[in-house]
């Protein structure tokens, strides 16, 4: 059993607080055929089976991520591992050999139906999955069915863990279904995310300019559970694109104290991140201007978020003068990541001397 089921890539991507990223390369392009004589997935897992130390393990691990399956040997070797072993990071990697099938594998299609029919959840996200990536139609109504089943709100208030890992499943169900099928699943989505606000996240991921006007108004709700609708879409990860398209909006979100701080500093971020070097400058007079060092915080957040040259004299600030001490280390880190360390040294020294 999965303790919990593996999240998907993107969920975790948005939980540690990456804002905006480009595009994702298509399966297509990710995908490379190995070297000729190259083992193969199937042969990988005999090997895992048979290591001995767990250094050894973890290199064949990490090769079988790498690892694209062609056959459905080496299909139902994957899956053996990943119902074999309820260790989360070992089915990462299963699923990142999986993402690398070729989608003109119809030969594979029969064997992820039989994993979406199966009763655990575990087979059917694995299947799920699986049928996303050979891009199976006839796949898609048990997808939608495993979808459209009625969602726990609140998934850590599930004491079974076998409840715990279907509702994971839904939700990989709807993911793939946003992913794959676009608007037409948006109803769907949206529907779901009135009961459970996690769903929301997939609002976000997948369709930030469509249900930007939703975000707006759920944040505004008087109920709490509405508003949580809100700060979980706010999280997700979204296209440079899509945060250019709505910056203004957001950036007047993040100006009105009545919202959610948390919120605010999610859209702070998304605003922040995908600012011209150009745009910079306007952002520290915000910064500057706020009425207390929360507000403060939260277009320090935007200005640093941005990564833009014109960010560096904020940075120096922090860096020499912040009262936090983690606040100091971290400006430093990041102009180190943007200039290089003797040029951090160099700006800081200066910066010091003029005070002096």
């Amino acid at each position: 059993m999965i303790a919990p089921l593996l999240l998907l890539a993107s969920l975790a991507a948005a939980q540690s607080g990456a804002p905006v990223a480009e595009p994702p390369p298509s399966v297509d392009q990710a995908a490379e055929a190995g070297p000729v004589g190259a083992p193969t997935v199937a042969v990988l897992k005999e090997r895992f089976l048979a290591a001995t130390n767990d250094d050894e393990r973890a290199q064949i691990l990490e090769e079988i991520a790498r690892t694209r399956p062609v056959s459905g040997q080496d299909v139902s070797a994957l899956f053996d591992l990943f119902s074999r072993y309820p260790n989360p990071e070992l089915r990462k990697e299963m699923l990142a050999s999986l993402a690398l099938v070729p989608r003109d594998s119809p030969q594979l299609e029969p064997l992820f139906i039989t994993y979406l029919k199966q009763p655990e959840p575990e087979s059917q996200l694995f299947g799920i999955d699986g049928a996303y990536y050979v891009r199976s139609a006839a796949a898609l109504p048990l997808i939608r069915k495993i979808a459209k089943k009625r969602l726990s709100a609140d998934v850590s208030a599930l004491n079974v863990l076998a409840d715990r890992n279907e509702w994971w499943a839904q939700y990989e169900a709807l993911r793939t279904l946003a992913r794959w099928r676009g608007d037409e699943a948006y109803k769907l989505i949206l529907k779901k995310s009135e009961e459970s606000a996690l769903v929301a996240r997939l609002l976000g991921r997948y369709y930030w300019r469509k249900a930007f006007p939703k975000i707006q108004e759920w944040a505004r709700s008087d109920r709490p559970t509405v508003r949580q609708r809100a700060l979980e879409a706010a999280g997700a990860e979204i296209s440079v694109d899509d945060a250019r398209a709505t910056r203004a909006k957001m950036i007047a979100m993040v100006q009105d104290d009545a919202l959610d701080y948390e919120l605010r500093h999610r859209l702070a971020l998304k605003a922040g991140a995908c600012s011209t070097d150009a745009e910079v400058p306007a952002l520290i007079v915000l910064h500057d201007k706020a009425p207390d060092d929360r507000t403060r915080l939260l277009w320090a957040g935007a200005v640093f978020a941005s990564r833009q040259p014109a960010a560096v004299p904020l940075l120096v600030r922090y860096a020499t003068s912040s009262t936090d001490s983690i606040d100091r280390k971290g400006a430093r880190s990041q102009l180190v990541e943007m200039l290089g360390e003797k040029k951090t040294d160099e700006l800081l020294e200066a910066s010091k001397s003029v005070k002096k």
